[in-house]
């Protein structure tokens, strides 16, 4: 940020973690200090985490700065108990704080340790659905979305 009386700029700064190339998009441009509450100003001047990480993950932002963001390799956690055995019906409510590229086929055939063609499979006969509905295969992860298996045990293997 770069603020002086009367005109204020903020960017958000990335940096490679693999090769320290730094990229600077602009947040805003020549903004008056007196338009932007007290309490934004104050994240960004303080470089709030959240904040940055709000807008690292907001894709009209990162359009409007024509970046082209890869989420290849993005690493995820499933926090939780993944059964051993899928002989159970089983409920997943999946959170996500931030909208990325990774599609929700992709991340249910790595949790079940299956293909994504074994994966459509089970969708197209009804064995894996979601609230709200949505099309399991080209759908991108987002927030607040139950995934409910039936017994998979014997179609798994």
């Amino acid at each position: 940020m770069n603020s002086n009386s009367t005109k204020t700029d903020i960017w958000l700064i990335y940096k490679c973690s693999k090769c320290d190339t730094t990229l600077k998009l602009t947040i805003g441009k020549g903004i008056k200090p007196h338009d932007i509450s007290s309490k934004l100003f104050d994240q960004f001047t303080n470089n709030d985490v959240k904040l940055a990480w709000d807008y690292a993950f907001d894709r009209n932002f990162l359009k409007k700065n024509n970046c082209v963001v890869q989420y290849t390799g993005v690493l995820y956690n499933i926090e939780g108990h993944i059964p051993q055995k899928w002989d159970k019906p089983v409920t997943i409510h999946l959170e996500s704080q931030y909208t990325f590229d990774l599609k929700l086929s992709t991340m249910l055939a790595n949790a079940l340790n299956i293909s994504v063609s074994k994966l459509k499979t089970l969708v197209n006969n009804g064995l894996i659905t979601t609230n709200p509905q949505c099309d399991i295969m080209k759908h991108r992860i987002k927030s607040d979305i139950e995934i409910f298996i039936k017994p998979l045990d014997n179609l798994l293997t």
